[in-house]
């Protein structure tokens, strides 16, 4: 199931006033319907069994998104017109980058119900879906560059599923994937040094964790891979939906307000291949924690990995799962 490439296929309908659909099913949710109307916007239809009081359904609209329930829809398909009722999702934005976006985050969605859902399994999945749009009003708690490393590096793990399972759910979290006594931290930079910021708790884990640092390069390139390239790359390794709907949601809260722009940013990917190196954190020079006062706290310091050995993670012991999933 692609939604873009069937969303590709529509006509727009002969209307003025958007009240008019071009539809077809989508394979396998045989009641479902993906739509465009008269103005270009992207519309999933989806018909609901077994109304009820129970999981009720709020109409509501977001920035770009809007759901109204119980529509009496006029859709032309395969040439022929009908009027039927659905609960209609629209995503009014007309910018490409984003109805792509949008598309590719409803395929979770979508494989989260059956081919008949009813409203209370309607309700739990949408409930988790809108909350990844609820954050395009937010203020960006990361650079497109942070995240464009963090996704190129789990698009280049031996089991992109299992490394998904531990990244962070909140962006600001001291480290980008844990596992509890394995973490892992990435690093990039533009200038194309082996310099990076660490704050002082990622170069003190306590005594038993160890910290892997992912040190990269990255360039803009007009040739290069979004962050959308990326999240289709990992979302065809994996199965999990929930699995993918956290990463879609990671992307939101992360780019909030900047997704629209953030989206348009391509990096060289094989530059960020040629350069990514790993590193322990006990090889990395540090302002050890005696040099910091008791009242002094979120300390953070460049350091400079170009003269530190990169370990080679076939001979890095021991290794749990989360090492394991590099």
């Amino acid at each position: 199931m692609r939604l873009t490439e069937l969303f590709e296929t529509l006509e727009l309908p002969d209307d003025n006033d958007g009240g008019i659909f071009s539809a077809m099913p989508i394979p396998d949710y045989p009641t479902f319907r993906i739509a465009v109307d008269s103005f270009g916007f992207p519309i999933l239809l989806l018909t609901i069994a077994n109304r009820g009081k129970v999981g009720i359904l709020k109409n509501f609209k977001l920035k770009y998104l809007q759901l109204i329930q119980n529509v009496d829809c006029k859709i032309i398909e395969a040439g022929n017109t009908a009027q039927q009722q659905f609960t209609v999702i629209k995503f009014t934005c007309d910018d490409k980058l984003l109805q792509n976006y949008f598309l590719q985050i409803a395929e979770p969605f979508l494989k989260s119900l059956n081919s008949k859902p009813t409203q209370e399994q309607v309700t739990h999945s949408f409930n988790r879906f809108i909350e990844v749009f609820r954050a395009l009003s937010d203020v960006p708690t990361k650079t497109i560059q942070g995240l464009w490393s963090e996704l190129f590096f789990i698009d280049n793990c031996n089991s992109p599923e299992l490394i998904l399972n531990y990244w962070h759910q909140i962006p600001e979290e001291k480290f980008d994937f844990n596992s509890g006594i394995e973490k892992i931290e990435v690093k990039s930079n533009g200038n194309f040094e082996r310099v990076h910021i660490f704050s002082s708790e990622q170069l003190h884990p306590p005594a038993e964790d160890q910290v892997i640092i992912v040190s990269l390069f990255v360039r803009q390139s007009s040739s290069g891979k979004t962050v959308q390239d990326l999240i289709e790359n990992i979302t065809n390794k994996i199965s999990d939906s929930e699995l993918i709907e956290k990463m879609n949601s990671i992307v939101c809260k992360t780019l909030g307000s900047s997704l629209e722009q953030s989206l348009k940013i391509k990096f060289d990917y094989t530059i960020a291949q040629d350069s990514l190196r790993l590193y322990k954190h006990q090889d990395i020079v540090k302002i050890e924690e005696i040099h910091i006062p008791n009242e002094v706290s979120e300390v953070k310091y460049k350091s400079d990995l170009t003269n530190i050995k990169p370990i080679e993670l076939a001979k890095f012991s021991p290794k749990n799962a989360l090492y394991n999933a590099i």
